[in-house]
């Protein structure tokens, strides 16, 4: 009789010790891959060629690594964006949410429901003001060092002119990307005596760059430099200044950011002088990221993007070889 009862502890001993060791127990972590990757990206909307780019970086890489993507374009709305944040945490198929956002604020809410509902939020090219343990991580530019290479740049283009007058374009007020950009350049533009004569927005537009400019122009041309926070106003403003009847990269220097295809057209031909970069193509690096943190994996809380600076002498070179 003891030797059955021995027995039969024994055996129940290692059927236990099989549960435990996970011979298809129920308690095994799921390892995730990118087809198990459902995605709900919020983007701002159409900006231009370097949303565009930004965009296509995300629907070409999901495609590429069988990821679920469900893309909503915001029309450049935040109400439409917090919206459509708030339908995909009530979507059960999403486990990651990726958001451009377009102002810094107002975000706190739907991050802690977010949270609340195990969502997975990286953020994509705009920084937002949030506690940083509301979200995975945020990959993209240091604006604020664009800005910062930019002075360091019209500084250059402007070294031997007597006045060094400068009208500033703006992006989005309420967006990161124009706040930091706008202080970068700030914190480095004393450095020469660059003068900010003018500053107003032209909401990353190419026709509102171009308005702005013109109506600049018929109070003085006594202006230097123009700083575009991105290339599309910089295009505009450099037809103004045509318009006007003066030379765009001469009698008047241009400065913009990001580094798009139409921004290395323009310095060919002569109308833009520098552009500071400003990679969209940041897809493969959120997706990475997201999931990794689906995984339990660490990640930090900012990962940044590579970026460079390009000039008019060296644009019809590297023309050929822009992805965007």
């Amino acid at each position: 009789m003891k030797s059955r009862i021995l027995y039969i502890v024994l055996i129940a001993s290692m059927l236990l010790g099989l549960a435990a060791c996970g011979g298809g127990g129920g308690g095994s972590k799921k390892t995730y891959t990118y087809k198990d990757m459902v995605v709900g990206f919020i983007q701002t909307g159409s900006e231009g060629g370097w949303r565009a780019a930004n965009t296509a970086s995300f629907k070409e890489t999901a495609e590429q690594l069988g990821i679920n993507l469900k893309f909503y374009d915001a029309q450049n709305k935040l109400e439409n964006q917090l919206s459509a944040f708030r339908n995909f945490i009530a979507d059960k198929e999403v486990n990651v949410i990726i958001l451009a956002a377009l102002e810094t604020t107002g975000w706190e809410d739907v991050l802690k429901e977010a949270q609340k509902a195990g969502k997975v939020v990286v953020l994509e090219d705009r920084r937002i003001d949030a506690p940083e343990d509301l979200y995975a991580t945020y990959i993209g530019s240091d604006f604020a060092e664009e800005g910062r290479k930019s002075a360091d740049e019209m500084c250059k283009l402007l070294e031997g002119s007597a006045s060094k007058n400068v009208v500033e374009l703006v992006g989005n007020v309420g967006s990161s990307a124009a706040k930091d950009r706008g202080q970068g350049f700030r914190e480095k533009m004393g450095a020469c005596g660059i003068n900010i004569v003018k500053s107003q927005t032209a909401n990353w537009d190419a026709t509102e760059g171009k308005a702005v400019m013109e109506a600049w122009l018929k109070e003085t041309t006594d202006i230097q430099g123009v700083f575009a926070q991105n290339d599309e106003m910089g295009l505009g403003a450099a037809q103004a200044i045509k318009e006007a009847g003066l030379d765009p990269g001469d009698d008047i220097k241009i400065l913009t950011v990001d580094a798009t295809a139409g921004a290395f057209k323009a310095m060919v031909a002569g109308d833009i002088n520098t552009v500071v970069e400003c990679n969209p193509l940041l897809a493969p690096q959120v997706y990475e990221a997201a999931l990794k943190v689906l995984n339990g994996q660490e990640v930090p809380k900012w990962i940044p993007s590579q970026e460079g600076v390009f000039y008019a002498k060296d644009a019809e070179t590297i023309l050929p070889t822009r992805k965007y």
